[in-house]
């Protein structure tokens, strides 16, 4: 197919060109900006706004559309909410009616977020028919996202589906997210910087799976997915943040100090487990790559990083 991915400059954007490419597709990448330093050719494509997103769909004419522009990091929900719906929400609303008034007969993967089931603890791994239940602004804005797009598929006949990742990590995350600020620091203090790390709540628990795995999972469900279908995608094992820095330690050689910063650290919260099921039915999908080997691939993307990037 010939496939238009939204968001392609993005840490995820660029695993999931690869992954299509990879899968044979012809892949075609658009973006708002662009990712300094990588020449990655692409699209200029705004999804605030309509007329840009009609323009590159008229252009283009692509089969299918992975949808995975927007902003991805939770705490701005707090800070900038209107900035957070304007992109996450309207954005992908923006694309749905392009699509519908457009380009009705293209295959639509929105990415949405595990974030929509929010921070409950369930007794059992929970399945794409639970409810919504976001304790963030991040995940209303993704649950809003994620509803819409199963709307248009039901009542415009739309061949539109949604994933709704757990956090996924791997090499060329920002230090915004945990694993990375972990390995930056320890690359950092392996090339000689005082060795103390600055770290949040190491009790917190997460669902991390290999950004590589997902990019994977966007591709087979793009292949074969069922229309207007919500899949969970996860690793199926809940890791305490604790595990992810002492793994990273023993990949790095080093022990450093411990200081827990307040800035960093956010009370402890009970996730759910993710059911995966239905993608593993639907797309043979399962992950392949372990966690250990996805951390040493951080650590060596920032060992290896030239000086003050």
């Amino acid at each position: 197919m010939k496939t238009l991915v939204t968001g392609c400059c993005g840490f995820v954007g660029r695993h999931a060109m690869a992954a299509l490419r990879q899968a044979g597709h012809d892949v075609v990448g658009t973006d708002i900006g662009s990712l300094s330093g990588t020449g990655a050719a692409h699209l200029p494509l705004g999804v605030r706004d309509p007329d840009s997103i009609a323009h590159v769909l008229a252009q283009v004419r692509p089969d299918a559309i992975l949808h995975l522009g927007g902003l991805a990091f939770v705490p701005l929900g707090w800070t900038q909410p209107q900035r957070v719906f304007h992109v996450n929400t309207i954005g992908t609303l923006n694309l749905l009616d392009a699509v519908r008034q457009h380009l009705p007969a293209a295959r639509v993967l929105v990415v949405t977020s595990a974030e929509v089931y929010g921070s409950h603890p369930a007794p059992s791994p929970l399945t794409e028919d639970a409810p919504y239940r976001p304790d963030n602004i991040y995940g209303v804005a993704k649950a809003a996202a994620d509803q819409s797009a199963l709307l248009y598929a039901a009542h415009h006949q739309l061949d539109v589906m949604v994933a709704r990742p757990s956090n996924h990590i791997g090499p060329g995350q920002s230090r915004d997210f945990v694993s990375s600020a972990f390995a930056s620091q320890l690359a950092a203090i392996a090339r000689g910087a005082d060795p103390v790390m600055r770290v949040g709540n190491l009790d917190q628990r997460r669902d991390f799976t290999d950004v590589r795995d997902v990019a994977r999972a966007y591709a087979l469900l793009l292949a074969n997915g069922k229309t207007g279908a919500a899949y969970n995608i996860a690793s199926g094992n809940m890791t305490p943040v604790r595990d992810i820095l002492d793994t990273l330690c023993d990949i790095a050689g080093v022990r450093p100090r411990i200081d827990v910063d307040p800035a960093l650290f956010r009370p402890t919260d009970e996730r759910p487990a993710y059911d995966t099921s239905r993608i593993r039915r639907d797309a043979a999908w399962q992950p392949e790559i372990p966690l250990s080997q996805t951390l040493r691939d951080i650590y060596a993307d920032f060992l290896h990083a030239p000086a003050g990037e």
